[in-house]
């Protein structure tokens, strides 16, 4: 019975510790403006673009066929993406394919 006891008294503490520790944390999260996440996103995409194409220099073909491939990718995920339109589709991909 003593052991009983010793056990929940030991497992009660342990439990107000954590809830103490928790909410005691200081976790700051950091949250952008939409403006921010929409220019990440962008930036993110002309980041793989350019990745993809540099190897592609010399041979156009290769280089007109990959980048229409990740212009079709690119508009798909956009075209779910909350932070954007149509029109506004619209002009990212046009952006995109003019780099």
């Amino acid at each position: 019975m003593d052991s009983e006891m010793v056990y929940s008294a030991l497992g009660i503490v342990i439990f107000i510790i954590i809830i103490i520790m928790t909410m005691r944390s200081n976790v700051v999260e950091i949250v952008q403006s939409k403006e921010q996440k929409r220019a990440d996103i962008i930036n993110r995409y002309k980041q793989e673009l350019k990745f993809a194409l540099d190897p592609l220099m010399d041979d156009m073909d290769a280089r007109v066929a990959k980048k229409g491939e990740l212009l079709k990718k690119f508009s798909d995920e956009l075209s779910l993406n909350i932070f954007f339109d149509k029109d506004e589709l619209k002009k990212i991909i046009l952006e995109l394919s003019q780099e």
